[in-house]
């Protein structure tokens, strides 16, 4: 294939040189034959050219990889046709001594001085990526062609180009070459150069970088050739096409070579590709096709086609892309990818399970937290009430329903539950929270007074408090009231309880009429705490008053 895609390459080129050699056939004799056939040579000749720019123009757009070297390359041929298309109007359409003759002249130099310096933009922009936009600052390179266009269409006011007899008499033969000129010939040779060395420079292909010896000998054999026919066959070849040509067959023997990136054996690469796959035309028939497709039946295509892609067995998918004149289908292996998801699947399985052990066993975990935490509470309610409980046992043991002192016990028994119940509830509230609302305390007081009420004693609770204060004081306050009746006991007749916050403070007074005893037992701890016990005697009452300085906040 390979050798087959050369022997059409060659026989292109040698095409174009047999039409190039024809053209300047047709020009050397056109000026020995009547107007007519002079007029019909002459036209046939700018025409091959015209033709065979265009040729090479459509094709590098078709070749070319990169988009701004591509649209540069355009832009390069379409001048190079300009410029030919310029020559022809003004040596058939104007008369020799005319000055639109001389201004078509000037014109020339429209694209041979930008020919070049849009040839090197172009080979400057090789190795940018493509979905970054090319600096604007690399077109400044064109600003020293636009000056020497804008100083040689304005040739006729300075003559530093070309200078002319008086009244530009016989203009097209009697000229000199001015400095204008040679320094515009010196920015052509420059910019021409500078463009095939960027390219040089800018390929990282090792191979193509040999071959740089292929478009210098071009260039040094389009260098002899244009000087030779310049001078010995001026007839044959102008300028124009001498310069237009080279230009052509060196950035050619630049795409040929890999310098400039065109997509060349894109066929074989194709056929060797290792994606299963095939190109059709618009009525499915396969025009390209690699070696490790499967032949399958239309069917499949026509499917593939309308739904885009479609699974030929489970481990196969052939997709459709729409493509200019037809269409590309590919078959995907599916095997990897299956066996991806069913390891996936399985190991989604496997942390399911893991997860749901993982939950099981953290909320195992929170609920032996829980109950440790409850235990803890328990236990410590336990130590905390380990003294009132043995004073219920001994008060309980051996109890006769038919003693005299029988239903005396059972009521004091109450007094002491009560205390056990209210003393747990509040060691329970403060286990959740630093601070207890005092009506807590109010309550707790009032429940224990219910049950010292049964016992025969006068008993009243006065409350004036609101608001929250420390557990560990509101704790301490239950305590006192407990240790005031209980001390109180067996001799106690009346108990009247007063809590009250205020100023700062929170307090409560005990008042017990013929009571045994006092609480300094719970003075001593409360001290402890920052509390203040003040105990006082008036007749037969004993006024025992606890107080702290409050750290809760009123409500």
């Amino acid at each position: 294939m390979r050798t087959q895609t050369a022997r059409k390459r060659m026989l292109i080129y040698v095409l174009c040189v047999a039409f190039f050699a024809l053209a300047g056939l047709l020009q050397y004799i056109d000026d020995d034959l009547t107007l007519f056939w002079d007029k019909t040579c002459a036209l046939i000749a700018n025409l091959i050219f015209f033709l065979l720019i265009f040729i090479w123009g459509y094709s590098i757009n078709r070749r070319i990889v990169q988009d701004s070297t591509r649209r540069l390359l355009t832009v390069a041929s379409a001048l190079m046709l300009t410029w030919l298309l310029l020559r022809y109007v003004k040596y058939h359409f104007f008369k020799p001594d005319d000055a639109m003759s001389r201004y078509l002249w000037y014109m020339y130099y429209i694209p041979q001085c930008l020919v070049p310096p849009l040839t090197l933009i172009a080979a400057m922009g090789l190795t940018r990526k493509s979905s970054r936009a090319m600096s604007a600052s690399v077109y400044l390179i064109l600003l020293p062609a636009l000056i020497l266009i804008v100083l040689i269409l304005t040739n006729d006011v300075h003559q530093t180009a070309f200078s002319f007899r008086e009244g530009f008499e016989n203009f097209e033969s009697e000229y000199e070459h001015g400095a204008l000129y040679y320094v515009t010939m010196a920015w052509v040779g420059s910019a021409m150069t500078a463009a095939v060395a960027t390219l040089f420079l800018k390929c990282s292909i090792s191979a193509c970088r040999q071959k740089i010896w292929i478009p210098v000998t071009v260039a040094a054999v389009c260098t002899v050739a244009g000087v030779l026919c310049f001078r010995y066959a001026t007839r044959s070849y102008k300028v124009p096409e001498l310069f237009i040509f080279s230009y052509i067959a060196i950035l050619e023997s630049c795409v040929r070579i890999g310098l400039i990136p065109s997509n060349e054996n894109y066929e074989k690469y194709f056929s060797v590709s290792a994606v299963p796959s095939v190109i059709t035309d618009e009525e499915l028939r396969p025009m390209f096709r690699t070696a490790n497709l499967a032949v399958y039946d239309r069917e499949p295509y026509e499917r593939a086609k309308a739904e885009g892609s479609i699974l030929l067995n489970a481990d196969t998918r052939l997709s459709c892309k729409k493509i200019s004149g037809g269409s590309v289908f590919y078959a995907e292996d599916l095997r990897a990818i299956n066996r991806l998801l069913s390891e996936l699947s399985a190991a989604s399985e496997a942390l399911t399970e893991e997860g749901e052990l993982i939950t099981y066993e953290n909320d195992l975990k929170e609920r032996k937290a829980k109950t440790e935490e409850k235990n803890r509470l328990y236990s410590r309610i336990f130590d905390i009430l380990e003294e009132p409980l043995s004073k219920l046992n001994v008060l309980t043991e051996g109890i006769d329903e038919k003693s005299a002192d029988y239903e005396r016990k059972m009521r004091l028994s109450c007094v002491y539950l009560a205390y056990i119940k209210r003393r747990s509830n509040l060691e329970m509230i403060a286990s959740r929270s630093e601070e207890i609302d005092v009506n807590e305390v109010a309550l707790s007081i009032k429940e224990s007074l219910g049950c010292v009420k049964d016992c025969g004693i006068t008993a009243t609770l006065l409350c004036d408090a609101k608001g929250k204060a420390r557990a560990d004081i509101c704790i301490m306050l239950y305590e006192f009231f407990n240790e005031c009746v209980e001390r109180g006991l067996p001799s106690l007749t009346g108990v009247i309880a007063k809590l009250t916050t205020g100023k700062g403070k929170i307090t409560l007074r005990v008042v017990t009429t013929d009571a045994a005893g006092t609480a300094t037992e719970t003075g001593k701890k409360a001290s402890a705490l920052g509390g203040k016990l003040n105990i006082s005697h008036e007749d037969e009452s004993l006024y025992q008053t606890l107080s702290f300085d409050w750290g809760g906040a009123e409500t």
